[in-house]
């Protein structure tokens, strides 16, 4: 039976199109394989409240079109950090991936069209 992290990690992986990457294969510091991102999963007992509740602040002020976030920073560093449920990233990368290829195959089928000529 799986421990409890690893059958964190699968569900990650399977939620966002990604693969597992086994302790024993371990190729990199990442828990998922994904094209667009490198997921780190922690799996712990209990979240911190305060980021409960600064999640949950952002869900009440957030309209229905729009995805809550949490941004945060700490005293005189300039790095950000995002708090986003992980279903919206994962739709998020999806359309974002979408229209990536989308575009690339139009790239693709332009250059098909073109002969050399200035057009």
């Amino acid at each position: 039976m799986d421990k409890n992290w690893k059958a964190f990690e699968r569900r990650v992986a399977k939620k966002c199109g990604g693969t597992r990457i086994s302790v024993s294969d371990r190729k990199t510091d990442l828990d998922v394989d994904h094209p667009h991102m490198g997921i780190e999963c922690k799996y712990r007992n209990k979240l911190p409240q305060y980021l409960k509740d600064w999640y949950s602040q952002a869900e009440r002020g957030s309209t229905e079109d729009q995805i809550p976030v949490v941004v945060m920073t700490e005293k005189g560093n300039s790095t950000m950090y995002a708090l986003i449920n992980f279903d919206d990233l994962a739709d998020m990368v999806a359309i974002l991936s979408y229209y990536d290829e989308k575009e690339l195959k139009e790239e693709v089928n332009k250059e098909d069209f073109n002969y050399g000529g200035t057009g």
